[in-house]
């Protein structure tokens, strides 16, 4: 990811984070900001990556 340049104080940091999970409120989240083609969906690598996030959210197995 290219982020481009930023001005001093925008608060991001040098990390940025495109997929997380987490407990919340009682439940759980899983957040990936990946997918955005359809051809992400016949890559396997994307694949796993989708369905483990719905497993951990679904059941916490990891």
């Amino acid at each position: 990811v290219d982020w481009g340049p930023r001005g001093k104080g925008h608060g991001m940091g040098a990390l940025h984070p495109l997929a997380w999970y987490h407990n919340y409120d009682g439940g759980r989240a899983f957040y990936t900001a990946l997918g955005h083609l359809p051809t992400n969906f016949s890559e396997p690598a994307f694949l796993n990556h989708l369905y483990a996030g719905i497993l951990w959210a679904a059941t916490g197995k990891k």
